[in-house]
This record gives structure tokens, sequence and C-alpha cells, in this order.
């Protein structure tokens, strides 16, 4: 987490070092990313880098907590509206895409931490699978309970489905791919891939 120093200074300058972080860590993986560069695009001194942050990781980690912080103000009242699993799944995907459209950045430096292969951010990584896959444990429970889901299935293989299949769809949804490709998609997951033979 940032200093203190960094929360005393001036809200523009603040600014300016999280947006240059930001677009650093967007465009390239944590180790990849340069603290060189990021202190010469909000032009400041490498040193006052350090009395802000710890180091590269306590700013990259505070970066990312910055856009998941953002991307949860999107998503979250998708979790919040009344329908079954596949009409909150189907909200929260064009709430994810809403605010992958509308923060590029944001969404890469996201994106960029799930796909990292760095040893030193391993156990944040883990922490963060964890605590998502106990909050969808938990929404798979509700919607095993009321019926919507298949209660004979293993909720570990549902989430490796649900995530593999959510990020594809928020990395590729765009015009050509819309909310009725969207609804396919969950018609398929809703159904799977057996014939539909019309009910007698």
């Amino acid at each position: 987490m940032p200093k203190q120093t960094f929360f005393n200074l001036d809200p523009e300058k603040r600014q300016a070092v999280v947006d240059a972080a930001v677009e650093e860590f967007a465009q390239y993986a944590f180790e990849q990313a340069s603290l060189s560069k990021i202190v010469e695009k909000c032009g400041i001194a490498k040193g006052s880098m350090y009395q802000y942050f710890a180091d590269k990781l306590d700013l990259y980690l505070y970066v990312v907590d910055q856009a998941y912080e953002k991307k949860r103000s999107y998503v979250s009242k998708a979790f919040s509206r009344d329908g079954d699993i596949f009409s909150v799944l189907e909200e929260y995907y064009l709430l994810s895409y809403e605010f992958a459209r509308k923060h590029p950045l944001l969404h890469q430096v996201a994106n960029k931490f799930w796909d990292s292969r760095a040893e030193i951010l391993q156990p944040q990584l883990e922490e963060g699978r964890l605590s998502r896959a106990r909050d969808f444990a938990q929404f798979l429970r509700d919607a095993m309970a009321r019926g919507d889901v298949n209660p004979d299935l293993d909720p570990e293989a549902v989430f490796f489905v649900y995530h593999a299949v959510g990020k594809e769809l928020i990395d590729c949804f765009d015009q050509r791919r819309n909310r009725q490709f969207l609804r396919q998609v969950l018609d398929v997951l809703r159904l799977g891939l057996t014939a539909r033979r019309e009910e007698m």
C-alpha cells in the first residue's frame, strides 16, 4: 500500500503518478514494466517514488487494486438484480464489457495481472483465485438451491468453464458479438451441446 507521503501529494500530482503507472502496467507485464519509465512519464525523480511506495511491487499491487475497485463499481449491480443465474451472468458480462470499453487501460492492467508468471506475484494471484472461487461457489450454491443449475455438477468444473468463457467473452465482445451472441453463449452453458428435441 502507498505510504502516507503519497496521499499527502497534491491530487493532480498523485493522479499523474497513478496514470503513468497504469499506462506502463497496461502495456507490459509486471516483470517487464519499468519503474524508470513511470517516473519519467510523471516527471518525478526515481528516489521520490520510493517515498511514496516501498518498491515496484507495492506500486503495482496498488494499481491493480484501483483497477478492480473501478471494475467492482461497474459489475456489482449485476448481482443485486432479480432473475436466474443466467440473467445475472448476462448482465455481469455486459457490465464487464462496458468497463473494458470505457477503461481499456485498467482492463489491460487486470488481464496482465491474471496472466502474470512472475514468481513474486504468485501469493497474490493464488489469494485472488481462491477469493473469486469462493464467491462464485456461493453464487453457484444459491443457483443450485433454486433449481437453476444441476446440483450434481462439480462446482470446480463449473467455475473453470465460467471463468474461461467469461474472460473470452469480455475480451472479444464487439459490434459483431453483441448481446444476442452473449445470450447464445449462455444458452450453450445452460443447455449444453446436446441436440434439443421438441417436447411432445
